[in-house]
């Protein structure tokens, strides 16, 4: 087995704040690459949160930010931004989630950049394309899913739409990004050149409401269903015993196997249950016939049963219960790392599996400490010590 590194050799600058960009260098960084997070001087990137966390450190930053390299660089000292320069000379790509305009007022955009790095990909990551009439508002997951229109179709009918406290947009905006690089990488292979990629959050949650436009491109109007489907019933979250389980009966079959388990074949000859329009109507009297059969019996029990009579279902379970989750950790979905104010934590693994590698062989180096590699990327460019503490004295890092 190969245990060479798909990105081995290439040189990610890392100009990422929270979740985007964070989690798209940490891809990269799990492929191989070696990241440089530059961090202004002091606090550092805004998701450290030293001052409100346990340890001087925020544990989401942590999780983000294993494998990488902290620089800081005070960027709107000219003195900073004339080192980030010089680090760019031998750098592959640069990754960035500023608000629109932010880097063009620093002289750092990509008109800039290009054409004095000819090879370098310069990957942006913002909340709207350049041209919207919203590019200058500051963007984060929740305020996307309410521009995007996910708010407006979570939740329950006989209430407000709500947000999804996860950062789906967040994440999928750094697989994206990530997606844009390597193809960039691929084509400066070709050609000897880099260009500039962009991926908008707003973008990426449009694919994701497929299921909601497609109706909505046909003229209807989409109404809030809370956990059912429009689409299939019975499909929705169920009490049992020790805890709840989903059931999503996607074919008539399901439905026929739902009802033998639940001794109700009776219902086969009632044309008001025959398939998924007939039910949807009478969704109110399905979801009580399948709650009186889930109420008493353990929830992990049904879901054994209905994993072995192949009807598609789920527990649902508590974040405590994923984190415990032996299958987590076995899949290095949540990896053991340390960070010296913390002690012992788990950080983010990656989703993605190559074959040719083995992924387990990797070591995990912990999250950086503010500023703990500026000496020595500081020092490939010739920079000395008494200069550093010169710059130190500064302020420039």
């Amino acid at each position: 087995m190969d245990n060479g590194w798909p990105l081995d050799g290439i040189r990610v600058i890392d100009l990422g704040q929270i979740y985007a960009v964070p989690y798209c260098t940490l891809q990269l960084a799990y492929l191989g690459a070696e990241v440089i997070k530059i961090e202004p001087p002091g606090k550092g990137e805004f998701l450290r949160l030293p001052d409100l966390s346990p340890g001087g450190v925020n544990y989401s930053f942590l999780m983000l930010n294993p494998n990488k390299k902290s620089v800081t660089l005070n960027l709107k000292h000219p003195r900073g931004r004339q080192l980030l320069l010089r680090i760019l000379e031998d750098a592959d790509v640069l990754v960035e989630n500023y608000l629109a305009g932010a880097m063009e007022s620093l002289g750092l955009g990509y008109d800039e950049l290009g054409p004095r790095f000819p090879r370098l990909i310069y990957a942006s990551g913002k909340g709207y394309g350049a041209e919207s009439r919203w590019s200058r508002l500051g963007a984060m997951d929740v305020t996307v899913q309410a521009s995007a229109g996910v708010m407006s179709v979570t939740g329950f009918a006989d209430r407000p739409g709500v947000k999804t406290p996860t950062t789906f947009i967040d994440m999928g905006t750094g697989v994206h990004l990530v997606a844009g690089i390597l193809a960039a990488l691929l084509q400066r292979g070709r050609t000897g050149r880099g260009q500039k990629v962009e991926v908008a959050m707003h973008d990426v949650a449009i694919p994701a409401l497929t299921s909601q436009l497609g109706p909505v491109l046909e003229g209807h109007h989409i109404n809030r269903l809370g956990n059912r489907h429009r689409g299939a019933c019975p499909c929705n979250v169920y009490p049992a015993a020790g805890g709840d389980v989903l059931i999503f009966c996607l074919t008539d079959e399901h439905w026929r196997t739902l009802m033998r388990l639940m001794g109700r074949e009776d219902l086969r000859g009632d044309s008001r249950f025959r398939n998924h329009a007939t039910r949807v109507k009478i969704a109110d009297e399905v979801d009580a016939l399948i709650e009186k059969w889930t109420r008493p019996q353990r929830r992990d029990a049904i879901v054994e049963l209905l994993i072995e009579q192949g009807v598609p279902c789920s527990p649902v379970r508590t974040i405590e219960e994923v984190a415990a989750d032996p299958e987590v950790a076995q899949r290095g979905m949540l990896k053991e790392s340390s960070y010296p104010t913390r002690g012992a934590i788990r950080v983010l693994g990656s989703p993605i599996r190559l074959s040719a590698i083995d992924d387990t062989a990797q070591p995990v180096a912990r999250p950086p400490a503010l500023g703990e590699h500026t000496g020595e990327v500081l020092a490939r460019i010739g920079v000395d010590d008494a200069e550093l503490e010169g710059l130190r004295r500064d302020g420039v890092i």
